[in-house]
């Protein structure tokens, strides 16, 4: 199917309203922290109960506010009782509402490469829970403790978004990525992530033939973008079940020193352990290749080894990370006490070879830190 035959059979619509889905429910959890009914919170904000409808729904989108009134109305919700991490997060949802209105207007039509949000910085693990909350419901991590506002009937478990908008949106991220060949290499791997969130089978076989195409080039050690490429490739068809594609790259291009450390770079970039942020995964790597502890990204992956689709990832840049950064369990007697528990539970019968022998290899460098 070429990209301009859509299966909504809608190449893309200036018609779609600006969306406020993703900062609209975040605003109702905010309001379930605080306690407070729609007309409740109306009275204390001075305004409308139909305003914070509209909000909550979408249908008013929070990003028709200028900046400085979003900062204050973060404010005010922080002082009601509202947590901070909540108010700190709505500029960032209503910037994922922002890049989910722009590829879910153009569909399959083309975004020039000035204005395509995918290649304009790399996105980080919290924007990115923003924008796939719709379509996997998976609560960010930072908001997942807030309790839904009581209501009289039924209440949707993520923000809302048609069939045709969901289907819009990931039409673009095929454009996207179609388009953008080997020569815009960060446009093409964030559109490759995300397309791992689709359902179709269209996306899958692409996401198979990208594997294949990235697996039959040999990557040069010193293209340590198109490795991160590479990578993304590889996780994306994990996501989808299949492992292959994982166990290749890491015995593969993760055999390299070089692309190694790129890879542990971008995923303590991808977790916010490096603060800056870049416009492409090249500088990224360059930059903020000493600017990073390992203290974030090891809490994540000894929490994340029995994960069945990204454990042997993990167990891979565990292993990497703690050789690594040989500090972090050798300062820290209780983080090598949640390592070695944390590795016990990750023994499964899924594994394949070379992650069971990494997994030994992981187990004796943590007893070997404590000595």
């Amino acid at each position: 199917m070429s990209r301009g035959a859509t299966l909504t059979g809608v190449k893309g619509s200036a018609d779609v309203p600006e969306l406020g889905v993703v900062s609209g429910y975040l605003f109702k959890l905010m309001r379930g922290a605080i306690g407070c009914t729609q007309v409740d919170l109306a009275e204390r904000l001075g305004v409308d109960d139909t305003t914070i409808q509209g909000w909550e729904s979408g249908r008013r989108p929070l990003s028709a506010l200028r900046a400085v009134d979003v900062s204050r109305l973060g404010q005010r919700l922080m002082m009601m009782g509202a947590p901070p991490v909540a108010t700190a997060m709505l500029p960032s949802a209503i910037d994922a509402d922002g890049f989910l209105t722009t590829a879910v207007r153009a569909g399959s039509s083309v975004i020039p490469l000035s204005q395509n949000p995918l290649a304009s910085s790399v996105h980080r693990r919290g924007f990115v829970s923003l924008v796939t909350w719709p379509f996997t419901g998976v609560v960010p991590s930072m908001v997942r403790h807030l309790p839904m506002p009581k209501a009289r009937g039924p209440v949707a478990d993520r923000p809302q978004l048609s069939k045709v908008m969901r289907q819009s949106f990931f039409d673009q991220m095929l454009t996207s990525a179609d388009l953008a060949g080997n020569n815009q290499k960060l446009l093409r791997r964030q559109a490759t992530y995300l397309l791992a969130f689709d359902q179709r089978e269209e996306s899958a076989n692409w996401l198979m033939c990208e594997h294949r195409r990235t697996a039959a080039r040999s990557v040069d050690e010193r293209d340590l973008p198109s490795g991160i490429l590479s990578r993304t490739a590889s996780l994306a068809t994990a996501r989808k079940g299949d492992l292959d594609p994982v166990r290749h790259f890491i015995q593969d291009t993760l055999s390299n020193t070089d692309q190694t450390l790129a890879s542990l770079t971008y995923w303590a970039y991808w977790l916010g352990e490096i603060a800056d942020t870049y416009a492409d995964d090249g500088a990224m790597i360059k930059l903020g290749a000493n600017a990073w502890s390992g203290r974030h990204l090891i809490e994540h992956l000894i929490t994340h080894l029995d994960d069945p689709r990204n454990a042997e990832m993990n167990i891979h840049s565990l292993l990497c990370l703690v050789m690594a950064r040989k500090g972090l369990l050798e300062s820290d007697a209780n983080l090598r006490q949640r390592t070695r528990l944390a590795l016990e539970g990750a023994e499964t019968a899924e594994l394949g070879r070379h992650a069971r022998t990494e997994l030994d290899n992981l187990r004796f460098a943590t007893q070997l830190a404590g000595r």
